[in-house]
C-alpha cells in the first residue's frame, strides 16, 4: 500500500489531499475519526496523527474541539454571530410578517457531496425540501434543505408552510439541535435562483451553506440558502 521511499505519514497526507480534491471528502464535511482512519489506512494512530497535523498545517483540515475534524474551504471563513436561529425565527423576533411557500418536498437519494456532509452511506435516502420565503409578498429567501430519512421519516408529510422546520425537527422528531456551521459567499444569480427570487440574471446574491448537528455532533440537516440582499441584510453583533 505504501512505498519505501517517502515517510508513511507523507503518503497519508497525499491520500487526504486526493480525497478532498476528488470530493470523497467535500468542503465543510467532517472526516472519519482517528480510529476509523487508522484502520482504513492500516497505520498506527501515532502515524495518522502526524499526517493529520501536517494536513492541518497545510490548511486542508481544521479541528474543532469536541466536534471533530473538518475539511476547510480554500476561501477565507469568517464566523458571523454565535446564536443558531433560523431565518423564520429571526424574522419573527423582528416582528416581520412573512409567508413560506413549499415548492417541492420529496424523498431522494442525494449526490455524494450531500451524503458526505450528512455522513450517510451512498444510497441512503434524505428528505428534500425546497421553499421560498416572502416578506410583503416579495421573495427574500430561497432554501434547499436535506435531512436524513432515518432521523426524520415522514417529514415531507408535515405542514412545512406553517410549521418552522427547526421546530418540527426538535418537537415532532425529538432531534435536538445543538450547534451548526454556516458559510457565506457572494454568487451570481442563475437558473432557479433568478426564477424563485425574481432578481436579475447574474446579479449578486448572498449564498449560505449550513450544516446542523446534535449534541453528539451527528449531522441532522444541511442546506443551501440564497438571500435577496436587496431585501435582507446579514448583520453581526460584535462585543470586545
Amino acid at each position: 500500500m505504501y512505498n519505501n521511499i517517502d515517510p508513511v505519514y507523507k503518503q497519508i497526507e497525499e491520500i487526504i489531499l486526493k480525497n478532498i480534491e476528488t470530493g470523497v471528502w467535500p468542503v465543510h464535511s467532517k472526516i472519519p475519526d482517528e480510529i476509523a482512519l487508522a484502520e482504513e489506512f492500516q497505520v498506527s494512530r501515532g502515524t495518522l496523527r502526524k499526517a493529520l497535523k501536517e494536513a492541518r498545517q497545510q490548511g486542508l483540515l481544521t479541528q474543532i474541539r469536541g466536534k471533530g475534524t473538518f475539511v476547510v474551504s480554500q476561501q477565507i471563513e469568517h464566523p458571523i454571530g454565535s446564536s443558531l436561529i433560523s431565518f423564520s425565527e429571526s424574522m419573527k423576533q423582528q416582528g416581520l410578517s412573512f409567508k413560506t411557500v413549499v415548492l417541492k418536498k420529496e424523498v431522494i437519494i442525494p449526490d455524494l457531496k450531500i451524503s458526505a456532509l450528512l455522513e450517510l452511506a451512498p444510497g441512503e435516502a434524505v428528505n428534500y425540501i425546497e421553499r421560498v420565503r416572502l416578506s410583503d409578498q416579495v421573495p427574500v429567501i430561497y432554501l434547499k434543505n436535506y435531512m436524513p430519512v432515518k432521523y426524520f421519516d415522514g417529514l415531507i408529510d408535515e405542514d412545512l408552510e406553517n410549521i418552522p422546520l427547526f421546530d418540527c425537527m426538535e418537537n415532532k422528531y425529538n432531534q435536538k439541535i445543538q450547534w451548526g456551521r454556516r458559510f457565506f459567499r457572494a454568487v451570481p444569480a442563475l437558473g432557479d435562483i433568478v426564477q424563485n427570487l425574481g432578481v436579475e440574471v447574474a446579479s449578486p446574491i448572498m449564498q449560505l451553506e449550513q450544516i446542523i448537528y446534535d449534541k453528539h455532533s451527528t449531522p441532522l440537516e444541511c442546506s443551501t440558502v440564497w438571500i435577496n440582499s436587496d431585501r435582507f441584510d446579514i448583520v453581526s453583533i460584535l462585543q470586545r
